[in-house]
This record gives C-alpha cells, structure tokens and sequence, in this order.
C-alpha cells in the first residue's frame, strides 16, 4: 500500500511540477535525487562521477519535465536520462584515458578486512559488475518492472532477466565467501 501512496503521491509533484508550482518541483527531487546517486555510484565506480553525472540528470529533468505525457512513466524515464548520463560519462572516460594511455592499473574495489561479519546490500553492490549492480538496484530497490529496465538499459527483457538471475547467483557466492 506505501507503494501505491507513493507513487500517486510521485505523480501529484509532477504534474504539479508540470504546472510550474517551484516547490513541487523541489520536492519531487528531494524524493529521487539520493537513488539516482547511488545508482550512478554503483555503475560509475567514483564518487566525484556519480555527483556530476546526478546533477546533470536533475538539470536534464528539470529542462524536460513538461515533456513527459504519463507522469507514472517518470520512474523509467528519469533513469534512461541517468542511464545516458552514465554511459556518456564512461565513453568519455575511455576516450581519456586512450589519449592519455595511462599504463597504471587501477585498484579493484574488495571487501575489507574489518571484523564485520555481513556485507550490506550497498557495499556488495559496489563489489560488483557496475551492469548487473545496477539491474538489481532498479529491479529490488526502485520496484521496477523487467520491461521497464529493459527499456532503460536499451536491451531485450530476456537479457535482464538472465542478468537478474546471474547478478542474484553472484551475490549469493559473494555471502558465502564472506561468512
């Protein structure tokens, strides 16, 4: 029922923010501005990136807010945008990186030697493939649908569900390891 709540309550601020209603609008990306953090964390890998590509995708939603015709379709549109936003970012790394022809290998993130028996769902999603990290966070964390991921990440449902269930499997292994 909280879901429900909260997605009527999600397409009131829009269509609100639609309207031109400032507060709305504010309100609406204080709801949704740490998730599209956190996703654009677990797919860049940087802190710094994740900031920026976020704030780039606020001022891109922003810009096109008026645009969107179904305000209950704004969960997958948002994150197409972040989900362009992180691929441009990546691109441009890579091309940086080419020209530059860095020959140092950077650090893989791992787990840490810390007494703490459990790894949380945030630092097991930092240890993984920032594609599959990434489907499991739209998929368990931001309820949406395979279709709707499929559309986002621009491939067939079938692959995001074979994703779902190697990324599942892979985090499973992950557990055990660490116990």
């Amino acid at each position: 029922m909280r879901d429900l709540k909260q997605r009527g309550f999600n397409e009131w601020l829009i269509i609100r923010s639609q309207n031109g209603e400032k507060d709305a609008f504010n309100t609406l990306i204080k709801s949704w501005e740490q998730r599209y953090y956190l996703y654009a964390l677990n797919r860049l890998k940087d802190r710094e990136a994740a900031r920026d590509v976020t704030q780039e995708c606020l001022i891109s939603i922003s810009r096109n807010l008026r645009k969107l015709s179904d305000p209950a379709a704004y969960p997958k549109w948002s994150f197409r945008i972040l989900e362009r936003r992180c691929i441009d970012w990546l691109r441009k790394t890579i091309r940086e990186r080419e020209v530059f022809q860095e020959q140092e290998i950077l650090p893989e993130i791992g787990v840490s030697d810390d007494n703490e028996a459990k790894l949380s769902v945030e630092q097991l999603l930092a240890m993984m493939d920032s594609r599959l990290a990434s489907i499991l966070r739209l998929y368990y964390l931001e309820a949406l649908t395979v279709q709707e991921i499929a559309e986002i990440n621009g491939v067939p449902a079938g692959t995001v569900k074979s994703r779902l269930y190697y990324a599942r499997k892979l985090m499973i292994k992950m557990l055990e390891e660490k116990s």
